[in-house]
């Protein structure tokens, strides 16, 4: 089984027909989301739909299915052209669908729960205030692809990375005018996706002006409500976030991989 160039529109089509066929329920990790990488791949049967997009050095696979069984075949006879990323989001997930994806495989590499607060922190922001330009996008680039894992944190190409420094949602810590800590997130609306925090600072209080400064700048704009994702291994951010009021939904999702490139590590503060 082998993937074929492919368009978006002509892939949804494929997953209407498959709902068509199998008036039933369905399983996907495909919900509308904008793809990162310029080139789509698709393979199909009559019960599931799969694609790829191109993203950094990677493929990032996506699924639509109505039988779990037909899938997992797909799986095994999927001719993969590189290293490529799974996940799978809910709040209680299918064990025969994970199964299939190791029995095909691949290998899990992470669980990322959601985080939410409907009352984020009252803050006023500080002296250390300080919201990225233009010309830190190559550092902050550098940083983000430095400090989190490119399989599981959805990291920012170059331009999307650029509109959120245009649109005032990068927060910057520089000493000497080096970058040493940002904190990345997308107000939608009301609401605030915590995207990436991150602190390379020997100074602790770094972090915590950078997260006084967040949090002052969402009292500013009229933003109470948020969401977050973390790795659950990740104990120390975890408790952080927690100290700050924010709480787990329910909703997970889990990572798996297959031809990895390097070791995945860990995102530290």
């Amino acid at each position: 089984m082998q993937f074929q160039p492919d368009t978006l529109v002509n892939i949804r089509r494929g997953m209407d027909a498959v709902k068509l066929r199998s008036p039933g329920g369905f399983l996907t990790n495909y919900f509308l989301q904008e793809m990162v990488g310029a080139q789509l791949l698709s393979a199909a049967t009559d019960h599931t739909v799969l694609f790829i997009n191109d993203e950094c050095d990677f493929f990032r696979l996506f699924y639509f299915t109505t039988e779990v069984a037909d899938l997992a075949r797909a799986l095994n006879e999927l001719e993969l052209p590189g290293t490529t990323v799974a996940s799978y989001l809910d709040r209680k997930p299918d064990e025969d669908l994970l199964a299939a994806f190791i029995e095909a495989g691949f290998e899990r590499i992470a669980v990322f729960r959601r985080m939410t607060s409907g009352a984020l922190r009252v803050c006023r922001t500080n002296k250390a205030l300080q919201l990225a330009a233009a010309d830190d996008l190559d550092a902050l680039h550098e940083c983000l692809f430095g400090v989190f894992n490119k399989y599981t944190d959805h990291l920012p190409t170059r331009e999307r990375l650029a509109e959120f420094i245009a649109g005032g949602q990068v927060l910057v810590n520089k000493k000497a005018g080096m970058l040493r800590g940002c904190i990345v997130f997308q107000l939608q609306g009301k609401r605030v996706n915590f995207n990436h925090f991150c602190n390379q600072s020997d100074d602790p209080l770094d972090s915590l002006y950078l997260l006084e400064n967040f949090y002052g700048l969402m009292s500013q704009r009229g933003v109470r409500a948020g969401f977050l994702w973390v790795n659950e291994a990740n104990v120390r951010v975890v408790r952080l976030h927690r100290a700050f009021g924010w709480q787990f939904d329910g909703l997970q999702d889990h990572f798996y991989l297959k031809g990895r490139d390097g070791k995945p590590g860990d995102h530290p503060l």
